[in-house]
């Protein structure tokens, strides 16, 4: 999790999902073999984005405003965004 203090979004939380053993297992699997589509890679991204909206959906019925942080903020790929403002439509 990251806390953001400042810009149009001030007030904000990052939050982020990732297993480093998966990840470096897809990035070992990618780099050995010199393929970017290595079952391990893909393995490691569809699970990544299950865990993300599995969060959203739980951050959301909790009552908080949240969106993929690509949509603040398009360095922040991967991570969510939840905000101080009114709740995010389910």
């Amino acid at each position: 999790m990251e806390v953001d203090s400042q810009g149009e979004y001030a007030g904000g939380l990052y939050v982020r999902w990732n297993a480093p053993e998966l990840g470096e297992a897809g990035v070992r699997a990618v780099a050995e073999r010199q393929d970017p589509a290595a079952p391990e890679w893909k393995r490691y991204a569809e699970v990544v984005l299950l865990m993300q909206t599995a969060l959203i959906g739980i951050l959301r019925l909790a009552g908080f405003s949240v969106v993929r942080a690509e949509e603040v903020d398009d360095v922040a790929e991967g991570d969510l965004y939840v905000h101080a403002d009114t709740p995010s439509p389910s």
